[in-house]
């Protein structure tokens, strides 16, 4: 029964390792980009979000237009020069939010969109991933906590709110050019640093308002928006809610640098960074992928040697053909090849004298009749002989023997 050398086809054996070798390398990247791969659709209010309260819509819109928006999971996107948008959550550490203003005043302009409603996942066989419903308004202090360390600044929400119809509301005359629409329970900010670009219906307070924080602090601009259906998907349902958002933001991120940037790290989409990471970005990813190249190289020359595998052979093999090969193998390592030459030549003729029945005639006649049975090779027995005998090297003492038993394989059998 013959043992098949390679239980597994070739083919079979390259699918499992390009699975396994895939399946490996997207683990070590999703190990290394942590929250980098989460979508961002939790219904939240922050840029990466496509609920009522989430920006999506706004980066969507901007990108179309041919802006570079990009979104920042780091606190390296911190220090991005261009326009930063920061939309954080109704916790967010008020010294965290101070810190990054501070640094943002010698850097680019910042926008900060504070948090309106209090909202939870909407359930139902139609409900789609990161879709919320809204419910009231939140506590106007959640915003004051996040703010007080930048300026004192009160946030009114009305408390007794009208159920007015979109179309009956008020337009706000906005500085920046044109108007827009008066949200829904309006949010407005108010302080004595505050200089309006959305007022409110008071004149007093604003919707959105420019912070003024002098020039000790540094010259790029600090924009709160008190309302965020101004800039969410929400208030990007309409036509002239949209285009004023587009206006702000050429407005605010004018300069050297048009990059726009979502920060996600207040929401809880933000991801550290670690040796994994560093792996999949720029200039080490250039090593990576070499080193990957590298390894699907080896494997090919794996899979492509010469031959089957080799067996490993025994030191010592079974029967009498291994102990003639061992006894040979001694022979020639001892390097007495030519010891054995005279006794073999006459096991050769003793074998064909027995054959030939010439056991009762003297040598020299014996030797005669070997010859007159003729030539092989052009070679008589007597000659094959002497030359078999007279030889000393390896390589001709073997080339003589086959020649020896060739002709007594011709002659004789």
């Amino acid at each position: 029964m013959s043992i098949q050398a390679n239980p597994f086809k070739r083919t079979t054996i390259i699918i499992m390792f390009v699975i396994g070798f895939i399946a490996f390398v997207a683990l070590l990247y999703g190990l290394g980009m942590g929250n980098h791969l989460a979508s961002g659709k939790n219904g939240q209010a922050h840029g990466a979000s496509n609920s009522l309260v989430g920006y999506q819509a706004l980066v969507d819109i901007m990108r179309d237009t041919g802006k570079n928006v990009q979104y920042s999971r780091t606190a390296g996107g911190f220090d991005n020069p261009g326009l930063l948008v920061l939309t954080p959550a109704p916790d967010t550490n008020a010294d965290d939010i101070a810190k990054v203003i501070k640094e943002r005043a010698f850097i680019g302009p910042t926008i900060i969109i504070l948090p309106k409603w209090r909202v939870a996942p909407l359930s139902g066989p139609t409900a789609r991933k990161g879709w919320v419903q809204r419910f009231e308004t939140l506590d106007p202090a959640l915003g004051e906590e996040v703010l007080k360390n930048i300026a004192d600044i009160k946030i009114k929400v009305p408390k007794n709110i009208a159920k007015v119809e979109p179309d009956q509301r008020p337009l706000l005359h906005s500085t920046i050019g044109g108007s827009v629409k008066l949200p829904a329970a309006p949010v407005t900010i108010s302080s004595d640093y505050i200089h309006a670009i959305v007022p409110g219906l008071n004149g007093d307070d604003a919707l959105i308002g420019y912070l003024d924080r002098g020039f000790s602090e540094g010259n790029f601009p600090l924009v709160l928006v008190a309302d965020a259906d101004l800039l969410n998907n929400s208030g990007m349902a309409n036509r002239q809610t949209a285009k004023h958002a587009l206006a702000l933001m050429d407005a605010v991120s004018t300069g050297p640098d048009f990059r726009i940037t979502f920060d996600l790290t207040f929401n809880g989409l933000g991801n550290s960074q670690n040796l994994l990471t560093l792996v999949f970005k720029p200039p080490f990813l250039s090593a990576t992928i070499c080193l990957i190249i590298a390894a699907l190289a080896a494997a090919w020359a794996a899979f492509n040697r010469f031959g089957p595998p080799v067996r490993e052979q025994r030191s010592i093999n079974f029967g009498k053909t291994a102990l003639v090969n061992n006894s040979a193998g001694l022979i020639h390592r001892m390097r007495r090849e030519h010891l054995v030459t005279h006794p073999y030549v006459e096991f050769i003729r003793t074998d064909a004298i027995h054959a030939l029945g010439l056991t009762d005639i003297d040598r020299e006649d014996q030797d005669h009749k070997l010859d007159m049975l003729g030539e092989v090779d052009g070679q008589r027995f007597t000659s094959l002989f002497n030359s078999l005998t007279s030889a000393h090297d390896s390589y001709e003492i073997a080339r003589r023997a086959a020649a020896l038993h060739h002709w007594k394989k011709e002659l004789i059998g």
